[in-house]
């Protein structure tokens, strides 16, 4: 399979990427409101501690995936500087262990992994590389 195939099969995972970044950022955003207005969700299944883990490594292990491939190409740091803030983050709200403010962190780290698809974006549009077929 050639380069250029290879990478038109990606698109499809950095948008999964993106879309599971932000859903990240708005579960973090929600939170807050949902915890004020029903109280009767806080115990649900959609703000338990496995939906939140599974939401942060499946954005962060694509977001890995897809930013070191294309680093391997374009040799552009900047997306992955930005993924380890992103995981800086992670560890610093593991860290403190505060509940209280849990959520700031979430938003945090779902921005840092959609800015750093949106970098890593703006890398291949600018890119005048040519894809040899293997």
């Amino acid at each position: 399979m050639s380069k250029l195939k290879q990478a038109k099969q990606l698109i499809p995972m950095e948008k999964l990427g993106l879309f599971l970044s932000f859903a990240c950022a708005i579960h973090c955003l929600a939170m807050p409101f949902i915890f004020f207005f029903a109280p009767y969700l806080i115990g649900s299944i959609a703000f338990s501690s496995v939906v939140e883990w599974m939401l942060v490594l499946l954005s962060f292990g694509l977001a890995a995936f897809v930013l070191i491939l294309d680093f391997q190409k374009h040799r552009r740091l900047k997306p992955l500087y930005f993924l380890g803030i992103a995981f800086g983050f992670k560890l610093i709200e593991v860290a403190l262990e505060s509940k209280s403010y849990d959520w700031i962190f979430g938003v945090l780290l779902g921005l840092s992994v959609a800015y750093a698809y949106w970098v890593n974006y703006q890398h291949k549009t600018a890119c005048t590389c040519k894809m040899k077929a293997s």
